[in-house]
């Protein structure tokens, strides 16, 4: 039971991050960050538009890592099951 909660957190976190990721670097609160106040000569950097492309695009790729382990749920659940099926037998030949 605590796998698939487990997968089922991570899926969700992975695509909630992802679309924050793709939409903060484009919002009003990315030019008023507070960083930028504190070390100035990081603004003309963090407000050009590679930087928040190549922000979008680890958010692109955590959204398309959440999408790929939701559609392989089941498959992910089994190899975690039997992986730890293995380990269990593995661990009880060893103290026998």
């Amino acid at each position: 039971m605590w796998k698939r909660l487990f997968l089922a957190i991570f899926v969700f976190l992975a695509f909630e991050v992802g679309v924050f990721l793709i939409l903060f670097p484009w919002s009003e609160l990315w030019e008023r960050n507070v960083v930028l106040n504190w070390v100035p000569f990081l603004r003309p950097a963090f407000l050009s538009a590679y930087c928040r492309g190549a922000v979008s695009g680890l958010g692109l790729w955590n959204v398309f890592l959440g999408l790929h382990e939701a559609l392989h749920f089941k498959r992910t659940i089994r190899e975690m099951e039997t992986r730890e099926a293995a380990d269990a037998v593995r661990l009880s030949g060893t103290h026998s």
